[in-house]
């Protein structure tokens, strides 16, 4: 067991499906793989993980129909083309339990044993995040609503959009690529459908490794 590993408690699942998609070039939640909307995937990946689902859209967007086995909550991004922390901002006060795990609409192949792992580290820190390749990823990790709230709004509210960059102050966790591999060994959860072509290769990886569909 890692060091500092507690059972998990409640957990929330956060989605940002309200991006402006520039490079995708559509809305990417309704962005079909394997026959389903994206966000459909990443709902059914957090569901065995969570308790419950945030899903944060632009005001107006029109999200697809999707199924899920437990609650889920629809609020609006508060702010209009901000970026992902301002849909952070804008999705933790709708949040009940002590953490969430935040991911956007584009990851498809996000794995349910890394999201457990992480909450499972989050015990006594404000946000646990991952470096892979040096780069903390701030949308495969788990956030405290009442220690992030207020920081991420005021960013927002002086147009400090980079999510790290809201970080300072708050007691922040880093996961190495070593052990998050240890449940999730192909980095899966961090593949993005940012782009057309990101999702043609993951239709491709998903069509050679059909065991990796979600049920």
């Amino acid at each position: 067991m890692v060091q500092g590993m507690v059972t998990q408690q409640a957990l929330t699942g956060l989605i940002l499906a309200g991006g402006k998609s520039t490079r995708f070039g559509s809305d990417k939640a309704s962005a079909e793989l394997g026959g389903r909307p994206m966000l459909q995937w990443v709902a059914t990946a957090l569901a065995p993980a969570c308790d419950e689902i945030v899903i944060v859209r632009a005001a107006g967007q029109v999200l697809p129909a999707i199924e899920v086995a437990i609650p889920s909550t629809v609020v609006d991004d508060l702010w209009e083309a901000k970026g992902p922390l301002a849909g952070l901002a804008s999705g933790l006060p709708a949040v009940t339990t002590e953490y969430c795990f935040a991911t956007s609409c584009d990851a498809p192949l996000l794995q349910p044993g890394a999201v457990r792992h992480l909450a499972r580290r989050a015990a006594g820190h404000d946000i646990v995040c991952v470096d892979v390749d040096g780069y903390r990823n701030p949308l495969v990790a788990v956030y405290r609503p009442e220690a992030c709230t207020g920081p991420f709004r005021r960013a927002v509210e002086r147009d400090v959009l980079k999510i790290t960059a809201a970080f300072d102050g708050l007691d922040v966790l880093v996961v190495g690529e070593d052990e998050i591999r240890l449940v999730d060994p192909e980095l899966l959860s961090f593949r993005n459908a940012n782009r057309r072509e990101a999702l043609a290769e993951i239709e491709r990886y998903v069509r050679a490794h059909p065991a990796r569909r979600p049920p």
